[in-house]
């Protein structure tokens, strides 16, 4: 599985990462947080970035993973 993330595109915000998520490949990414949104496919790409996340060796601040 490979960790997808959801951003906005809105540069205005401070924050632009609203969730992550495991799936085998972007589409299925994409289709996964089109339905959790509500929105078409198309929606989605005009307010949203999908991008895949890396995995780091780095531990966050509190043990998350």
């Amino acid at each position: 599985m490979r960790k997808f993330g959801l951003y906005t595109k809105n540069s205005n915000e401070t924050s632009g990462h609203i969730n992550i998520i495991d799936m085998p490949t972007k589409t299925q990414a994409e289709a996964y947080f089109a339905g959790v949104k509500n929105l078409s496919l198309q929606q989605l790409q005009d307010l949203f970035i999908i991008k895949e996340i890396e995995n780091s060796n780095k531990a966050l601040i509190y043990g998350n993973r």
